[in-house]
């Protein structure tokens, strides 16, 4: 009888190592909680007089609880605009320009064995990261598939859309975009971003704009 009962002792105080080293590499449960973070805007004159500004706006991070109610996956629903302005008086025309937002998302350990999607990003051999539900306008262009490969701990960037610029200003804004990481054990970071590019015959520009870090 003493002998089962250390056995089961043992036993439970190997389940509450796991379960610690879980919440040490940043699990404690999902809660559902939506988070809005700051704007964001930067601006440059290049150097044949055009003023170039990129801004960043209107961002909610939406948390859920994961369905299948596993600490290896996180979900959220996003939100997010940007916006572009060329303006001043520059020298030279401009020949074309674009726009581009979307995210960039950090898993710290990868634990899974494999995923397979249809739709989204694969990060590093088996972490899993995929969208559903983005859609930018009419004129912009989104990617529905692409891939890619990231050690656990480094960072991929998912793009949300690219939309090129016919005027002075244009301007992207998704509502509700489903983000679901699989496979990762510890934290998740979203950290979303905005990039203006143009062109002229004698300059090519480019700012970028980030948001703040959000955990899921």
């Amino acid at each position: 009888m003493r002998s089962s009962t250390r056995a089961l002792l043992c036993m439970c105080a190997a389940a509450t190592s796991v379960l610690g080293g879980a919440g040490a590499l940043g699990f404690h449960g999902a809660v559902a909680a939506a988070e809005q973070t700051a704007d964001k805007s930067r601006a440059v004159t290049t150097e044949d007089g055009w003023e170039l500004r990129i801004t960043k706006s209107a961002e909610n991070v939406d948390r859920a609880p994961n369905l299948a109610n596993t600490p290896l996956s996180r979900e959220a629903f996003v939100s997010l605009s940007a916006g572009a302005d060329i303006g001043g008086d520059g020298r030279v025309a401009v020949d074309s320009g674009s726009l581009q937002l979307g995210y960039q998302v950090g898993c710290q350990v990868d634990v899974s064995s494999g995923v397979t999607m249809s739709l989204g990003v694969t990060m590093g051999p088996s972490v899993g990261i995929s969208t559903s539900g983005v859609n930018v306008g009419v004129g912009a262009q989104v990617v529905p598939s692409m891939s890619m490969t990231a050690k656990p701990g480094s960072i991929v960037s998912l793009p949300f859309g690219t939309k090129a610029l016919a005027g002075p200003r244009g301007s992207i804004t998704t509502e509700q975009v489903q983000i679901k990481v699989d496979g990762c054990l510890g934290a998740v970071s979203l950290r979303s971003f905005a990039i203006v590019s143009m062109s002229t015959a004698t300059a090519d520009n480019s700012i970028s704009v980030y948001g703040d870090p959000v955990w899921l």
